[in-house]
């Protein structure tokens, strides 16, 4: 589903000038979430074709999950039946996926995403949380975890954990959670992209198509190698 909507980012112009700001997207997930997890190829394609700079907030999907999760109430078909329809929708991304065994708490892992915004690494941390859930059978309700994803990506894994235990960035994940709540979003993935909100998982062509119905195209770079 399209929303036209202003962004709750300000929209940057797109312009051939190299020294112009990149438009920003905003996208809002659950780490829980596995549509949010095959999003992370949508974003990878506007950063590669538009240049596109992602901001991944959090909503959380499941605020009365206990920390210590809980059993899928799903049967086990309906869950491999939505495994094959990830695989189907997104093949390379999905492809190594795995369904984890129990529904998961995701609040400290939207603290821990603040510890990596604070030092420059939130895009690739959120992708080892990621993969530490749906590809590897992680508990990312579990500081050794979080840990684990953090030095995947260069940061201080000791110093996370002792954030974690301190609980530093407790109140600015939840201002995080109730800011998404209060513009509306209410499904995981919802992007922001300039006027645009897109809720839901889409393909590709369907950002595509947004960004063009506000005047900005792919760079010149991508074209090129996309017709050579």
């Amino acid at each position: 589903m399209i929303q036209d909507t202003q962004s709750t980012t300000e929209s940057q112009s797109a312009t051939e000038d190299q020294g112009a700001p990149p438009f920003q997207a905003v996208f809002f997930a659950d780490f829980t979430c596995p549509y949010s997890y095959i999003a992370q190829a949508q974003v990878d394609n506007l950063i590669r074709d538009y240049g596109v700079k992602p901001l991944w907030r959090p909503h959380w999907l499941h605020p009365e999950m206990p920390p210590e999760g809980r059993p899928y109430a799903a049967d086990p078909e309906r869950r491999k039946a939505t495994l094959a329809w990830l695989r189907e929708m997104e093949p390379e991304k999905a492809e190594p996926m795995r369904l984890p065994d129990k529904q998961q708490f995701s609040f400290y892992a939207f603290e821990a995403l603040e510890y990596a915004e604070d030092n420059g690494l939130a895009l690739p941390f959120k992708s080892a949380v990621f993969d530490a859930l749906w590809v590897e059978g992680k508990d990312i309700a579990q500081a050794n975890t979080l840990m684990e994803a953090a030095d995947k990506v260069g940061l201080d894994a000791e110093d996370l954990g002792r954030a974690l235990r301190e609980r530093a960035y407790t109140l600015r994940a939840l201002e995080a959670v109730l800011t998404a709540a209060k513009i509306g979003v209410t499904a995981t993935p919802t992007v922001f992209l300039g006027r645009a909100k897109i809720i839901g998982w889409h393909y590709y062509e369907v950002f595509q198509s947004a960004l063009a119905q506000q005047g900005i195209h792919p760079r010149p770079a991508t074209v090129t190698a996309a017709t050579a």
